[in-house]
């Protein structure tokens, strides 16, 4: 069913809630796994000194150890790094999938209220509108979330 499989890393704590759904479907699947990591080029020149290309080294260095376990499990894996690119992250990603006829892209999500998503650009709906393949969005279960019908903020009672 899911014969290759995209998974969009930017190694933070939210992308690492994936890793036990990609461990699970390479496993169930006999997937191959295509970690995709993108490096935007900044714009800003103060924002491109010594200490984020210290961070990024970091980052590979993170997934290319999470690549090497999912080898290890028997699941092929493999890391793809786009460095210096432009425009959003998600329609790179996309296009990686595309290239390679993906059947599923996975990826992180901060759980944002869709408002605010909006509002901050949120990287899963971005993914989503331009994916050629369903996406499988793990959200963080710990923060609470508010149910259908309950109001976001401010009292329940109203005025």
């Amino acid at each position: 069913m899911f014969e290759t499989i995209v998974w969009a890393s930017d190694g933070s704590a939210h992308s690492n809630l994936c890793l036990p759904y990609v461990r699970d479907l390479g496993e169930r699947y006999a997937s191959s796994m295509i970690i995709v990591h993108v490096i935007e080029e900044l714009a800003v020149g103060a924002l491109r000194g010594p200490e984020v290309h210290a961070y990024e080294d970091r980052t590979v260095a993170k997934l290319k150890a999470q690549t090497l376990a999912l080898r290890r499990r028997g699941i092929p894996a493999s890391l793809h790094v786009i460095r210096g690119a432009t425009g959003h992250c998600a329609r790179h990603v996309a296009d990686v999938a595309d290239s390679i006829d993906a059947d599923l892209m996975i990826c992180g999500s901060r759980g944002r209220a869709p408002a605010s998503g909006a509002l901050l650009g949120s990287f899963s709906l971005r993914l989503l509108a331009a994916s050629p393949c369903p996406v499988l969005v793990v959200v963080d279960g710990s923060s609470p979330r508010p149910r259908v019908g309950e109001p976001v903020t401010g009292s329940a009672t109203p005025a």
